[in-house]
């Protein structure tokens, strides 16, 4: 699954990447986040989280790792998780840049592959759910960041 979308935010960049570093920050943003913990500071996180697919609820977790972060242009990081019977990966890349007046904006993409048993029961909800998801997220960070 394939998604990507672009939010402006009214702040300069350097606010914005600091922001979406920032564990405590960005984890206010998180929908159904149960814990995210620093593996290694500022490069790799476990994340638990706990979603719901109509009447499937699944609880995974996963380890997500920074690849690669440009200042205050552009990172690129991956996430691998699990749960009884399935995994998923992803891959997501945001590029900052300057916007009019002052504002910032932030394009993103992220390619998500699930598989097993969650993949086949819950396949027609979960690109809705999770445009759903990263939508409020976004909302958040947005929200988070211009106050």
């Amino acid at each position: 699954m394939k998604l990507m979308g672009e939010v402006t935010i009214q702040a300069p960049r350097e606010r914005v990447w600091n922001f979406l570093l920032d564990i405590e920050g960005m984890s206010r943003c998180i929908p159904a986040l149960e814990s995210l913990e620093a593996v290694v500071p500022h490069q790799q996180y476990r994340v638990t989280a706990s979603v719901g697919l109509g009447t499937v609820k699944v609880r995974f977790n996963a380890d997500v790792e920074w690849l690669e972060l440009e200042p205050p242009k552009r990172a690129l990081m991956k996430g691998h998780g699990t749960l009884p019977g399935s995994a998923g990966d992803a891959t997501a890349e945001m590029v900052l840049s300057d916007g009019p007046h002052g504002s910032t904006r932030l394009t993103w993409w992220a390619d998500v592959v699930v598989s097993g048993t969650i993949a086949s029961l819950a396949s027609r909800l979960m690109g809705s759910v999770t445009k759903k998801l990263t939508a409020s997220f976004f909302d958040c960070v947005k929200r988070q960041i211009e106050v």
